[in-house]
């Protein structure tokens, strides 16, 4: 008797003995379909429960000069220097390349070095000797996102240096050039840019008065070109109050407003803007980030080293108190590995019981 595929020594992998192995060939694009349907179905049922949802989390540290990683779902438990305390010169940026690489804004220490772009090679651990000097241009990042290979930088309001946002072509070349990539409105600062799927653009248009401590304006829209299109949200309406970090996930736009510590969403296919969640505390939002499951992280620039977690309702969830002061910059990158193995395992349990309910079935029709 020729066995199935799915068998060893006449025991299939739900641990069944399989005696019907002879009519594998003939029903094997059958169960495939149906293994396949159940996979998803597995696939599914996670999402709702919410259990496949780690993600590692990166973070520069403003104040102590590091770069952290955690696994969100033990983030006291796993929090590690990537690069030490004080390897960094006041790191106020971060995004994930295309290359998979992090790259980091700086502002300098306003004295021997200046405002940079420095790559950090996640899979090697080594910072990059190349940094792509911002010192020409009066940019001191406070917003890093990329198009395509291109590398989009946003100004830091707490910095006097007004103007459009940059683009920084060949950021990891060593041959880097910086053009002016908005045009048709002035901006103050910018330190939030998100991109939507038709590479439109969003811009926190930030102006911090220094004297007041005060920030206020609005967010605008440019097209995939960089020419403005209008205000999204205007300065002080909807709960705006200081708009920081942007991100942009399906249709809806989440923006932090700093003097309020709350985070906004907007659908942009209505232009509706409401509220979301709320870090309680005001500069409680700044950097923001996406996990999996439409989860909202929130770093704090207010020093206290908090990382705020929003659920995809905009309820609060645990509040990571890093100990990293101020929040320079966050990511969240999945980790698919964890989720292929449980989605993977849900799938497989899925069919297993499949298999022995059309096993039970054939053994009551006989």
């Amino acid at each position: 008797m020729k066995r199935s595929m799915n068998s060893v020594a006449g025991i299939d992998r739900c641990g069944r003995h399989d005696g019907n192995a002879s009519r594998g060939a003939k029903t094997g694009a059958g169960r495939a379909l149906a293994a396949f349907g159940l996979l998803l179905a597995g696939a599914a049922v996670l999402a709702i429960a919410g259990l496949a949802v780690a993600d590692t989390v990166y973070v520069v540290s403003y104040s102590t000069g590091g770069l952290y990683r955690y696994d969100s779902a033990d983030p006291a438990g796993t929090l590690s220097p990537l690069l030490a305390p004080g390897t960094l010169s006041n790191p106020s940026a971060l995004a994930v390349g295309p290359d998979g690489a992090l790259y980091i804004g700086e502002s300098g220490n306003f004295s021997t070095i200046g405002p940079q772009i420095r790559r950090f090679d996640v899979t090697t651990g080594v910072l990059g000797p190349q940094a792509v000097s911002l010192q020409a241009v009066n940019v001191y990042p406070a917003s890093l996102v990329f198009k395509g290979n291109d590398l989009l930088v946003g100004r830091n309001p707490f910095f006097p240096f007004t103007g459009p946002v940059v683009k920084v072509s060949g950021v990891s070349s060593g041959t880097a050039t910086i053009t002016n990539y908005t045009s048709g409105s002035d901006l103050a600062g910018s330190p939030g840019l998100a991109l939507g799927a038709d590479g439109s653009l969003y811009v926190s248009d930030q102006t911090y008065n220094v004297s007041t401590g005060i920030a206020t304006g609005p967010v605008k829209k440019f097209d995939a070109a960089g020419n403005y299109v209008g205000e999204v949200i205007g300065s002080g309406s909807s709960g705006l109050f200081g708009p920081t970090g942007l991100l942009i996930s399906g249709s809806t736009l989440y923006t932090a407003s700093i003097m309020s510590g709350a985070v906004l969403k907007t659908d942009l296919t209505t232009q509706v803007t409401s509220p979301f969640g709320s870090t309680g505390a005001p500069f409680g939002a700044g950097p923001l980030a996406m996990m999996t499951a439409d989860r909202v992280l929130a770093g704090s620039p207010a020093g206290d080293g908090a990382i705020y977690q929003f659920y995809a309702d905009g309820t609060a969830g645990p509040t990571f108190s890093s100990g990293l002061g101020q929040i320079g910059g966050i990511v969240a990158v999945p980790e698919p590995g964890s989720v292929t193995l449980a989605v993977t395992g849900a799938g497989l349990a899925a069919w297993c019981a499949w298999r022995r309910r059309r096993a039970g079935s054939r053994l009551r029709r006989s």
